[in-house]
C-alpha cells in the first residue's frame, strides 16, 4: 500500500496545522482511512455502517486529532470555570 504523503493529506482533509500533521503522518494512514475519518469528523459515521462498512481505529483516531481543536473549545478555559 503506497505511503499517504503532506499532499495527500491536505488534499483530502484539508489545510491542517504542523502538530496535526505530524500525528496524523505518524498513524502511516491509507488513503480509505483519511476518507473514513472525513465521514466520522462530519458525524456522517452512520452513513458507512448502514452500508455495512466498519471505520477503521486509524480513521478514527484521525478524526479525534482532527477534532481536538472544536473540544479545547468546548472546555472552560481554565481552572474553576
Amino acid at each position: 500500500m503506497p505511503t499517504v504523503s503532506r499532499d495527500d493529506l491536505q488534499r483530502v482533509l484539508g489545510e491542517l496545522d504542523d502538530p496535526k500533521l505530524i500525528d496524523i503522518l505518524a498513524l502511516d494512514p491509507s488513503l480509505g482511512d483519511l476518507e473514513e475519518a472525513v465521514v466520522v469528523a462530519t458525524g456522517d459515521h452512520d452513513l458507512l455502517a448502514k452500508r455495512g462498512h466498519g471505520v477503521s481505529p486509524t480513521a478514527v483516531r484521525i478524526a479525534e486529532i482532527l477534532s481536538a481543536d472544536e473540544d479545547e473549545k468546548d472546555s472552560p478555559a481554565g481552572p474553576g470555570r
